[in-house]
């Protein structure tokens, strides 16, 4: 089910702490927790560090965790508050033992354990712990164990395993101890061998393990071998009474492959139960159809999830989703996301290495995305000249016409019709206007001879004598060049023509190049690719903003008899290379006779 509105990714500070305990004995104290403040207690309220903060600790005590990095910590009394800033991390396990004082809280913060093969956030204390949008993970053991308390609770947080065979939420119940309980909402649960795992254990001869109660609302329980896993199969009956039963309440909720294990009993006596009770809930499905990316670890809803708009809401649960979004009123999406089409995001960069006026600027909106998976279908982009575009491709060529600050704006919409906020890039643009170059020597059209006959009087032996001398014409190719910003170099391509041009087929394919007959200075004529043609310079006479240019082709490497195509070119002293002379002045063509 779609709603209005945009939903926000998890962040530990995304929701507001709601108060799970009892009003705190006047004697409570606040602390603040922030590396390097040493030990605490008594009147000294500044904590270094949570294993500061648990020998401190008191009923009622409320602990605020600044940003930082903190080892693991034990807390031994139970009704303390632990309430992070964005970015309070614990890495290590955070246990609670308390068995007096009421239930303890932790909010806001993230907590990992990657160094041993233990929970993250252990539970030994039967006041139990109530959790609030936080992030849990341990790499060889249980995200969360709890060992003990039935007021225990976790909501809106992401709680993940790397272990094979670990739950990210585990919960076991051993010979003689009471029963044990839980309750998880709009919560993620991912990761090893189950999301929630119970189990109970006692043998014949020993006193019973009490019952586990699981209260599972709103929940996702995926990427892992069992969503649900409860097994009371080592919870054998004493004297043929009934123990160690596994009950799993499972509301509005997804949670895949789910399996539990049962004791029979001796001829049926004694036999206890391992039960989930679904109410409104998803327990088979391909994940992919689901969720956005699961094997990617998203385990929000795609938009078009079979999940969405099938729940409803139970009296007392978390009236937000695990992203913090209203789930107040039926019906509501199963699971722990609501689903609600989230705007794309705009990104995008100047492509063009120096952009220039005058010339085409790319722009690259590649990486724009959407979080809900959904394809950008356009692209709508807004020049700070007053010019726009809309493209279905990432990428689009603009040409600005001024010189100096410019600026693009790009927004994204998705298959769903959903815009996203504008974002906009500033850039300067440098001179792309490429100098004039004309050519005025030779003349376009002109015929030139190769040879020039002069004939001169000399005197031999007395006697005067007309001789007649023939040499080699000097071909000079000149003219000028103008550019507001200079002129740095000019350049020309000399091309014989005529019967000149051939095709060749590359060795990797059937595709052919054109080639071009282009004079080389020190090769003579050479066939390159025609869209490659050898530039040569020319020799700048004057280097200011109207210089004359020449060049003198070598008598090393004469041209012969033919007809011939000079282009001009031009490089400023911005970088902008071209010719923005009319065509008949940069390119004309000439002949050479005998």
């Amino acid at each position: 089910m779609s709603r209005p509105g945009h939903r926000r990714v998890l962040t530990i500070a995304a929701a507001t702490l709601v108060t799970l305990v009892a009003p705190a004995a006047a004697s409570a104290a606040t602390y603040t927790v922030k590396p390097g403040d040493g030990a605490c207690g008594g009147g000294d309220l500044a904590c270094g560090g949570l294993v500061e903060a648990a020998a401190a600790a008191a009923p009622g005590d409320i602990f605020n965790v600044a940003t930082g990095t903190y080892p693991g910590a034990k807390f031994t009394v139970g009704g303390v508050t632990i309430a992070g800033d964005l970015g309070a991390t614990i890495n290590g396990t955070l246990e609670f033992n308390g068995a007096a004082g009421g239930v303890s809280t932790v909010s806001k913060v993230a907590i990992s354990q990657g160094t041993a093969a233990a929970p993250a956030l252990l539970v030994t204390g039967a006041s139990g712990v109530q959790i609030s949008d936080s992030v849990i993970a341990s790499k060889d053991g249980d995200g969360v164990h709890i060992a003990a308390g039935t007021a225990n609770k976790i909501v809106r947080t992401l709680v993940l395993t790397g272990g094979a065979q670990t739950s990210a939420v585990g919960v076991v119940s051993t010979t003689g101890t009471p029963a044990k309980g839980v309750t998880i909402e709009s919560s993620i649960l991912a990761g090893g061998g189950a999301g929630v795992s119970a189990t109970t254990t006692n043998n014949a001869l020993e006193a019973a393990s009490g019952d586990i109660t699981l209260n599972l609302r709103h929940i996702t329980a995926a990427g892992s071998t069992n969503g649900i896993r409860l097994d009371s199969s080592k919870a054998q009956a004493i004297l043929g009474s009934a123990a160690g039963n596994i009950t799993a309440n499972l509301t509005d909720s997804i949670a895949l492959n789910n399996a539990t294990t049962s004791y029979p009993g001796i001829a049926g006596i004694g036999a206890n139960t391992a039960t989930i009770n679904v109410t409104r809930s998803i327990q088979a499905g391909d994940p992919t159809l689901l969720f956005l990316n699961p094997l990617g670890g998203n385990y929000r809803l795609r938009a078009d999830s079979p999940a969405i708009g099938q729940g409803g809401v139970t009296p007392g649960e978390s009236t937000t989703d695990i992203d913090g979004e209203d789930r107040s009123t039926a019906p509501t999406d199963l699971g722990a996301d609501e689903f609600n089409p989230a705007a794309p995001t705009a990104s995008f960069v100047v492509a063009t290495k120096t952009p220039r006026n005058t010339q085409p600027v790319t722009f690259d909106g590649s990486a724009s995305s959407d979080r809900d998976g959904l394809p950008i279908t356009e692209y709508h982009w807004r020049y700070s000249d007053g010019k726009s575009d809309v493209t279905t491709t990432p990428t689009v060529q603009h040409v600005f016409a001024d010189q100096g600050d410019a600026a693009a704006g790009l927004t994204v919409v998705d298959k769903a019709g959903v815009a996203s906020p504008e974002v906009a890039v500033t850039f300067k643009l440098v001179d792309g206007l490429p100098p004039a170059v004309g050519i005025a020597k030779p003349k376009a059209g002109q015929t030139l001879h190769l040879y020039t006959t002069k004939t001169t009087t000399v005197t031999k032996n007395g006697k005067k004598t007309k001789v007649k001398k023939r040499t080699r014409t000097k071909i000079q190719i000149g003219g000028l060049s103008a550019d507001a910003s200079g002129v740095q170099t000019v350049l020309l391509t000399i091309e014989k023509v005529g019967a000149t041009t051939k095709k060749t087929a590359a060795k990797s394919s059937a595709a052919t190049t054109t080639r071009c007959h282009f004079y080389d200075p020190k090769k003579g004529f050479v066939y390159v690719s025609c869209a490659k043609p050898k530039l040569i310079t020319a020799r700048l006479v004057k280097d200011d903003k109207n210089g004359q240019w020449t060049y003198t082709i070598p008598s090393t490497r004469p041209l012969s008899a033919g007809s011939y195509r000079v282009a001009a070119y031009g490089v400023d002293k911005a970088g902008a290379f071209g010719n923005s002379a009319d065509a008949k002045l940069g390119k004309i063509s000439f002949k050479l006779v005998n």
